[in-house]
């Protein structure tokens, strides 16, 4: 009897799960799902038009990846009391400008360093975490110093900070 209970709820349970299965894969029609009303001919002209008001920003810009993540030392008193981790990349403002981006990326990346440790060692006595906006704005503005016109922006890809000195 038990035997014949358990083949009975894999029997249902198989049926189910093919019942789903066709449901799902649109070859039987959805009994729970509510009808579909049909749009007038203004409401499809009108769905057109604001198809074709809004158009997307391209998003095949040309990312270039710092070349090396940025660790960054925060001094105080002599000792390391925080690092702060910086992986982004550089948006090219044309594709033909990765090959110069590139090229200049450790001079970019020295440049940031230099001004980012002094920073930082005045920064985190007045602040408790760090102000991304203002770290973005200050990598954009070394990349267009470095780079001038070929960088359209830096993205912040992962930013943390580590307390403690070891």
């Amino acid at each position: 009897m038990k035997r014949i209970i358990v083949i009975v709820l894999i029997l249902i349970l198989v049926a189910g799960a093919g019942a789903g299965a066709l449901i799902m894969l649109g070859i039987v029609k959805n009994p729970f799902a509510p009808p579909q009303v049909e749009m007038s001919a203004a409401e499809k002209a009108a769905a057109a038009a604001d198809k074709k008001k809004f158009q997307p920003p391209l998003t095949n810009y040309t990312q270039i990846k710092f070349s090396h993540d940025l660790i960054i030392p925060v001094l105080m008193d002599g000792q390391v009391k925080k690092r702060v981790y910086v992986v982004g990349r550089i948006v090219a403002a044309t594709p033909g400008a990765k090959a110069v981006i590139e090229g200049k990326m450790n001079l970019f990346l020295n440049e940031v360093i230099g001004d980012f440790v002094p920073f930082f060692q005045v920064y985190f006595l007045d602040h408790q975490t760090l102000d991304l906006k203002l770290l973005k704005d200050k990598l954009l503005a070394h990349a267009k110093k470095v780079y001038g016109a070929d960088v359209q922006d830096v993205l912040l890809i992962n930013v943390f900070e580590q307390s403690g000195g070891r």
